[in-house]
């Protein structure tokens, strides 16, 4: 069947960066149609700025002179002669105002109507039409303004605990807390508000009961302009880490052919009640007794859709295109069909091991195989700066196969040959979660990780081998920087000396600890090296390592200066080589609090002089959209503040000093 052609549009501007303006571009280029990118100072390397056919700079880094402004992206429209804009996900996309504006601009917004979005947005309205359609949800209370903290509060004890606090105009996880008791709501209620606002521009929240024990399903909907609806099957999102999702699948697994129907009809239903077109999303949370109840409607592309499409074989972003043209769905629902099953995981620049906090710097490392199975959605390079302004999401990695047994697997194996250096990040979480039991029996849910790993995410730690080759990666490659300085010097004379025992101390520092080796060469790649009193036989041979005679299972390995990546199958051990454990500070010294990660201060709570206990938040900082309270480790009184709000932080960079009281 021939598919007919788009005539409203023949050009379209992206809203977006990354990884989602790259997925646009494919399908604009599949269709004919013209493409044009957007992009700030640092993204001017990034490749939907390489892959458009037009590109133009709207702005340095701040995001809200750049992809937050309406009015830059309207003129950016105009200036490049675009007659249609799609906004993906994220930044404006759900923003009534940027459709409203299109719209008044004679601009075709690829997404639902900017009354639609409007209603969809505030949590607070989503909910009250979700209800009078007949659609199940949860109890809550809608904070007014006039609200003292009591009355809150009271609200809250009426509601039950544990309760969640949402931002109304929010969405993925930004002001968003859970209040297990009185005690946390006063403290987490206006860090909430914050946060809403610094994402949103809403400071307005709302409470609503949590579910501590509930499936995250989602049902991926479309509508077009001619009154048809349809759905495309259901997602699970179940796996989260601070109420955003990690791995997405389709189907939903282990979940009774009654619950999939209701979830299906609950979603049509809300859908007909406010006329929707284009894609949209409707998500719900079930209890452990397969109850549904009503989340939210996100009004456009889903990071996740990638799933439905692998299931259906159908391209989303076309059906979108294809609606905003006026056209009619290709397909009935009867027509729709689900077949295999496709798992996705989002790779993020954060670090696990330390509460998720975002990483940022260069992506030194950047390597996988093709697998037919495998699609692998991204929108970074090799060598790319990946910076703490924006989403830490550097790529979704997605399996399909026949059964979910087969997709684990193949996921498994893609990973394992997956390396990323350079920046911290969760791909041996991802490796990690895929061999959990209770993952593998599809035992989910949106408390999986906290129940999992209880005590934190921890992984194996690094073992005297890998120290011992980490040693020797070291040597030779100082080796050849001065082969480099001084090309005279023949290979042959590597690690020569008229001594009759060469040895060579390398002090290795990983997770913060320091350990001695001692290296003695045996020949030109053949090393002998000494670990806490243990002794092993390294060489370099055929791009191999060995090991006491026995090859040493490795992926990859990246080295920067003084910075080496180990990539193993299931593990990434990041070491630094430093001058000596007399010049290294490991530890720094009582009431010195640093900065965890690259970010903004958004707030400082107290001044010079003031008294603090262990657990007040010092300061709030921001970063990757996301707010971190700085915490005071001991009692005692404020005497230095090294920062101010609005002021640029680096990691490691000291922000106050405590006089404690020991």
């Amino acid at each position: 069947m021939t598919k007919a052609k788009i005539d409203s549009f023949k050009k379209v501007l992206i809203a977006n960066r990354g990884e989602i303006a790259v997925r646009i571009i494919k399908t604009l280029n599949q269709l004919g149609l013209q493409s044009v990118a957007v992009y700030t100072e640092v993204d001017k390397n990034s490749p939907h700025v390489k892959f458009a056919d037009e590109a133009i700079k709207i702005g340095e880094a701040s995001l809200v002179t750049s992809y937050l402004s309406i009015d830059r992206m309207i003129e950016v429209a105009h200036q490049t002669n675009s007659e249609a804009i799609h906004p993906g996900y994220g930044f404006l996309s759900e923003n009534p105002e940027f459709a409203k504006k299109c719209e008044k601009e004679n601009l075709i917004f690829i997404g639902p109507k900017h009354d639609v979005i409007a209603k969809m947005a505030n949590k607070k309205e989503a909910k009250e039409i979700a209800k009078r359609a007949g659609v199940p949800c949860l109890p809550g209370y809608s904070i007014k303004k006039s609200d003292n903290l009591d009355v809150i509060i009271h609200a809250a004890e009426r509601i039950g605990y544990p309760i969640m606090i949402k931002a109304t105009a929010g969405g993925g996880g930004k002001g968003m807390r859970e209040i297990k008791n009185r005690k946390s709501l006063e403290n987490d209620l206006n860090l909430a508000k914050s946060e809403s606002l610094a994402a949103f521009g809403s400071s307005e929240v709302i409470l609503e009961r949590a579910i501590t024990h509930s499936r995250h399903i989602e049902v991926q909907v479309f509508g077009d302009q001619k009154g048809n609806l349809i759905h495309l099957g259901e997602r699970d999102c179940s796996i989260q880490r601070r109420n955003q999702k990690i791995i997405e699948e389709s189907p939903a697994p282990s979940i009774s052919k009654s619950l999939r129907n209701q979830l299906y009809s609950e979603a049509i239903k809300l859908t007909k009640a406010i006329n929707y077109t284009n894609a949209g999303t409707v998500e719900f949370l079930v209890d452990e007794n397969e109850k549904p109840y009503f989340l939210e409607m996100n009004t456009r592309l889903q990071v996740e859709h990638a799933v439905t499409e692998l299931v259906t074989g159908l391209d989303l972003v076309e059906m979108q295109l294809r609606i905003a043209d006026g056209q009619q769905l290709s397909i009935n629902q009867k027509e729709v069909s689900l077949s295999g099953h496709a798992i996705e995981v989002r790779l993020y620049a954060e670090d696990p091991r330390n509460d998720f906090l975002p990483s940022s710097g260069i992506l030194n490392m950047w390597k996988f195989s093709d697998s037919k199975y495998i699609r692998v959605d991204s929108g970074v390079l090799e060598g790319q700066n990946i910076s703490a302004l924006y989403d830490p999401m550097l790529a979704k990695i997605i399996a399909c196969k026949s059964n979910r047994k087969e997709s684990i697997l193949e996921l498994k194996k893609f990973l394992s040959d997956f390396s990323v250096s350079g920046i911290k990040n969760n791909r041996d979480l991802l490796i990690d979660i895929l061999r959990q039991k209770d993952f593998l029996s599809a035992k989910l849910s949106t408390s999986f990780l906290n129940e999992v790993y209880p005590e934190g995410i921890k992984f194996k730690g690094a073992k005297g081998k890998d120290f011992a080759v980490a040693a020797a990666l070291f040597y030779e490659s100082g080796f050849n920087t001065i082969q480099e300085l001084s090309p005279l010097i023949p290979k042959k004379l590597k690690n020569w000396s008229n001594l009759d025992y060469l040895r060579k101390i390398i002090n290795l520092e990983f997770l913060g600890k320091i350990r001695q080796t001692y290296i003695s060469p045996l020949d030109t790649s053949y090393y002998e090296v000494n670990v806490d009193k243990q002794k092993f036989k390294v060489a370099f041979t055929n791009e191999k390592i060995v090991v006491d005679g026995s090859n040493f299972s490795f992926v990859r390995f990246s080295q920067i200066s003084n910075q080496l990546t180990l990539i193993k199958k299931d593990s990434s051990l990041d070491f630094s080589s430093v001058e000596s454990p007399e010049n290294f500070v490991s530890e720094i010294s009582d009431g010195v609090i640093q900065s965890p990660i690259h970010g903004n201060i958004v707030d400082i709570c107290f001044k010079i002089d003031q008294r603090v206990k262990a657990g007040d938040t010092l300061a709030i900082l921001e970063a990757m959209k996301m707010q971190h309270e700085i915490l005071a480790i001991e009692d005692g009184k404020i005497k230095i503040i090294n920062c101010t709000v609005g002021s640029q932080v680096a990691a490691g960079e000291i922000l106050i000093k405590i006089e404690t009281d020991k």
